[in-house]
């Protein structure tokens, strides 16, 4: 928890951190320029994947955004979109008896679980911009299992996040997804960092 502190607090304090999620979180509210903040997303955690640094790159290269905008939405439709669909409709047809807040429990507990698989596939996917790294199930199931045990309270707090600025979805969607993403990145870089690779 304190190196998701400590990069939150570097993130906060970039000066230029606040113009930033001004831009990405107003961009979020319109369709199609929404991939223009996912880019800039994409590319905020590319440079933290080959360096390890944490830097608020320039709003340039709009054609590159845009693409990358469209590479992050693919890997959050195959692997946050669907299942969090798919989760909706069993949960409901297995457990239809259950309370109201008893299914907002466990679609909760889905929807964690879901944000921890779509960052691990975000990771394997950028590591060299290979669609076909999305088909290695196994391997991003093993570490959406490892980033969710290891980072369980982060995820609740940014999907805490996201449940408080949902009335404002375009900051509630570019927030959670700088902040998991961010934490994620740093956590499997760490891990390659370690392992050597």
């Amino acid at each position: 928890m304190s190196n998701f502190e400590t990069t939150l607090t570097r993130l906060i304090q970039n000066p230029r951190f606040f113009l930033t999620f001004l831009a990405g979180s107003l961009m979020c509210f319109v369709p199609v320029l929404h991939f223009f903040a996912f880019g800039y997303l994409y590319r905020m955690t590319k440079i933290m994947r080959v360096n390890g640094t944490l830097e608020l790159p320039e709003w340039e290269d709009p054609s590159r955004l845009f693409i990358d905008g469209i590479r992050l939405t693919i890997v959050l439709l195959v692997y946050g979109f669907l299942p969090l669909t798919l989760g909706l409709i069993i949960i409901r047809l297995l457990i239809s008896d259950l309370s109201y807040t008893s299914v907002n429990v466990f679609f909760g507990f889905w929807n964690l679980a879901v944000l921890s698989l779509s960052c691990s596939a975000f990771y394997r996917y950028q590591r060299s911009q290979d669609f076909y790294e999305l088909l290695n199930f196994t391997l991003i199931f093993r570490m959406a299992l490892v980033f969710f045990k290891s980072n369980f309270l982060v995820l609740i707090l940014c999907y805490g996040l996201a449940l408080i600025f949902s009335p404002l979805y375009g900051i509630s969607i570019f927030s959670l997804l700088m902040v998991v993403l961010i934490q994620s990145t740093y956590y499997f870089y760490g891990l390659d960092i370690k392992g050597g690779r």
